[in-house]
Formats: C-alpha cells, structure tokens, sequence
C-alpha cells in the first residue's frame, strides 16, 4: 500500500530549527528587558549609575564655601567623612575601616583601586570631605535598595530567568513533536507484532524516520506475503488430507464388507489365516486414516475455545479416563496430585487438552505390559502446570525421542504397533502449544518406561 504522503523534514532541520528558535526568542527576551530597565531609568525607578557624580558635581561650590558644612546636601548613596587638615575626624557616617580607606585614597590617590567603591574629596577651609560612593544603578526607593538585589544583578538575572524559561518552553515543545512523529513507527512496530498485517502505513514529517517506516512497510508487506504463502500451503495441505481420508473410506467400507462375508464362509486353515491378517491391515488402515483426520481437524483450529477450568477437576476426569482404559489389560494406575487446590484455575480449551492428554495416556497403556504400573503426577509450580506420564515399558529409542512428535513418525520395534500410526503425539504435541506449553520425552533413570512431560500457563485466583 502506497504511504500516505505529507511534507517532510530532516533531523539536522528541525535541530537548526530549534537552535535559531533559541537564540531569536533569547535575544529578543534580553533586549526587552533591557528596554524595559531603560523605561525604569526614564521614569525615576532606577537612578543611573554615573548619577552620584553628576549630583555631587552639581554641589561642589556648595560643599566646598559653605561656612558650615551640612551632610543633607549630600546625593543618596553616599556616605561621608570630615576631617581636619591634620587629618582629626570631625564627622562621619562611614564605618571605621571606610574611614580609613579614605583617607589612604586621599594621600595615596586611589591605593586600593574600586575595592571600596570610588571616592572624591572637597577641600574647605576648615578642613577636608571626602565622599564614597559606587558606580552601579541603584532604586529610587530606598526600601528597595534594602531588600532587592543590586539593579544590575536584577536585569541579568531577569535575563537568565527568561532564556531558561524560553529553553524549558521550546524544549518541551519540540519533543512532544518529536514524540507525535514517533507515533507512526510504534504502531506500525505494535502491529506487526501482533501480527496484524492488514494496515496503510501512515507517514511522518521528518525525513529519517519516514526512511524507518518505508523499511517497516516493506517488512510488513514481506511479512504478509510469507504468511498468506504459508497460510495458502497449510490450507492446500489440510484440504489434500480431507480429501484423501474422504477418499479412502468409500475402499475400506468395502473391503471390510467383503472380509465379512468371507468370514462367513467355510474356509480351510490357511484361507482363514490369511483372512485374519487381511482384517488386522484393514483395522490398521482405519486406525490411520481416523488418526490423519483427527490431526486435520487439530490443525484446523485456529481459534481456541478458552474457558476457567478448575485445574484438580480436570486431572480427576483424566485419571478416572485412564482407568478405564487400564482396566482391559489389568494395569495398576497410580496419581500423585498432592497440593493442587480447587482455586487454581487454567485458561484453557477443555476439549482439546482432553485430546492431547488422552492422546498420550493411552499411548502409554497401550505400551505398558499387563498386569504393571502407569504413574501419573499432576503439581502446581508458580505459574505453571506440569503433567507427567510415566509408563512401565520399554521406553523411547534415541530416535523416537528426537522425532516421536514429528508428523507420521512412527516409534521404534520395541513401542510400535500394527495399529499405530505415529499422529498420536502429533495432535497432543500440536494441541499443547496452542496453549503456549511445551511437551517433552524422556525415560526414567529408575525404571527405563517412557515419560512424557507437559507443561501448561495456568491462572492462580486465590491461595485458598
């Protein structure tokens, strides 16, 4: 299917993008706050930072002819101290270590450069003022000069409020579009694995990840190609089967029909020996071909028919089944299903898992001597079912236990019989993974009979 087709863009593009955003909405943000410090200057909020020395220019004559020097007509932001011309200290608002800085700067010129802010002096005639002060704006309010930051911290922490803000902003926003663009490569990705391949792939907007959707589409389309050929194959497959058990029960209608009739007439020794062995081939052939379409039907079940079933009850109709089976050649059935509690539940269909367990059960009767021992053990291990079957016989060949479960292998001499057709661990093995279980073959260390282990997903509702 043809990708529906939107315009697109590149990583390395809409990174740029984002980068340009940054630094245009930065700038823009700096110089607005900029222009609005200026405004505070225009309208008397802040004072500039070169405006004490314009007042203090603008009092000089005043400070320095005066006959009595006054502090008040001093500019805010100031502070002072006067000494006489043998450097005696008349009056001051400085602290101590001020004091004397000032006097250095005035001997020395500056001593220890802008340390202590700036200084100028006054020269009266009955001694000398000197004023300190900084170069740096400051608020018209003087409660605001108390509890704010310093003017020019203020704007460059404004700056850097704003521009984080900015980044936060455009951040969030280009990864939630990043994140939408995403969307289309996990839907794809989900579909596929669940194996839903009957979709339109959608496109993004950016150019890299539309390459991943073209490779996923691709795959999908491959995908779906192999499974209608598999699909197709199977079907072909089950159809030839239906068509060759359908075929083959008209011939064998017949010929048991004629050894019937045949067994009716009077016949010497050897005619009836030879009867006997023509009805044993004619019950092995029906044996296969029931088998053929039991494993036809098993195959055809797509669907499971999933119900709540208590895992204790199931066990209990296997056994009492196995019994009845056992009974004709006086075999001895054993069960140990210790610990498995009413509660335990297992999400399964009834019907086949009937099926497959039966399948094995009675492959097993049929290979354990008259008169011994079947063991069955049902137990309950975390989230798990585990079934064993453990038989008196001669147990599976190297051979059989590689390929028992391998369609129409039929066992070796020592487990095979005339009416046996090798399907029956097919189905069961078939049946059990549908179930998401697994099945396996062994032989017991202690008494060398076949044991066929399986495990089933169960769901455990209460403890009780």
């Amino acid at each position: 299917m043809a990708l529906i087709k939107k315009r697109e863009h590149s990583l390395r593009t809409i990174l740029l993008s984002y980068v340009v955003s940054l630094t245009v909405l930065s700038v823009i943000s700096s110089l607005l706050i900029l222009y609005l410090f200026s405004l505070s200057f225009r309208f008397g909020v802040l004072i500039p930072a070169n405006q004490v020395e314009s007042d203090l220019s603008a009092v000089r004559s005043d400070i320095e002819t005066s006959k009595v020097f006054n502090p008040e007509i001093l500019p805010d932001g100031t502070s002072y101290v006067f000494l006489t011309r043998d450097f005696k200290l008349k009056k001051s608002n400085m602290p101590v270590n001020l004091q004397e800085e000032s006097l250095l700067n005035y001997q020395f010129k500056n001593a220890h450069g802008e340390k202590y802010g700036y200084f100028q002096s006054f020269e009266r005639s009955d001694g000398i003022v000197i004023v300190n002060y900084q170069l740096s704006p400051r608020y018209r309010n003087e409660w605001m000069n108390q509890h704010f930051p310093n003017a020019d911290l203020m704007m460059i922490g404004s700056m850097f409020v704003s521009i984080l803000i900015i980044f936060i902003i455009l951040t969030f926003y280009y990864a939630n579009k990043l994140s939408q663009q995403l969307k289309p490569i996990l839907k794809v990705t989900e579909k596929i694995s669940q194996q839903d391949l009957d979709f339109q792939t959608s496109q993004s907007t950016i150019k890299e990840f539309n390459q991943v959707l073209s490779g996923l589409d691709d795959m999908r389309g491959a995908l779906r190609e192999s499974l209608m050929g598999n699909w197709k194959a199977e079907q072909d497959k089950q159809n030839q089967i239906s068509a060759l058990t359908h075929d083959l029960k008209t011939p064998l209608t017949v010929a048991r029909g004629n050894a019937d009739l045949l067994a009716m007439t009077p016949l010497d020794v050897e005619q009836m020996d030879l009867l006997e062995h023509f009805q044993k081939g004619i019950t092995q052939v029906d044996a296969y071909v029931k088998e053929l379409s039991e494993l036809n039907k098993t195959s055809l079940t797509k669907t499971l028919t999933l119900e709540d079933i208590s895992v204790r009850e199931f066990v209990e109709d296997i056994y009492d089944q196995t019994l009845s089976l056992a009974q004709i050649k006086q075999i001895n059935v054993a069960i140990d299903k210790k610990d498995i509690k009413k509660a335990i539940i297992g999400h399964w269909d009834r019907s086949l898992l009937n099926r497959a367990f039966m399948n094995i059960v009675s492959n097993a009767v049929e290979h354990t001597p008259s008169g011994s021992q079947l063991l069955l053990t049902a137990r309950v291990e975390e989230d798990e079912f585990k079934f064993i079957c453990l038989d008196s016989g001669p147990g599976f060949s190297l051979e059989s236990l590689e390929k028992a479960t391998q369609l129409f292998y039929q066992e070796d001499k020592s487990r095979q019989s005339r009416n046996h057709s090798g399907l029956g661990l097919t189905i069961a093995n078939d049946i059990i993974r549908l179930h998401y279980g697994s099945l396996s073959l062994a032989n017991d260390n202690g008494t060398g009979g076949a044991k066929v282990t399986i495990i089933l997903p169960l769901l455990n509702t209460d403890d009780s």
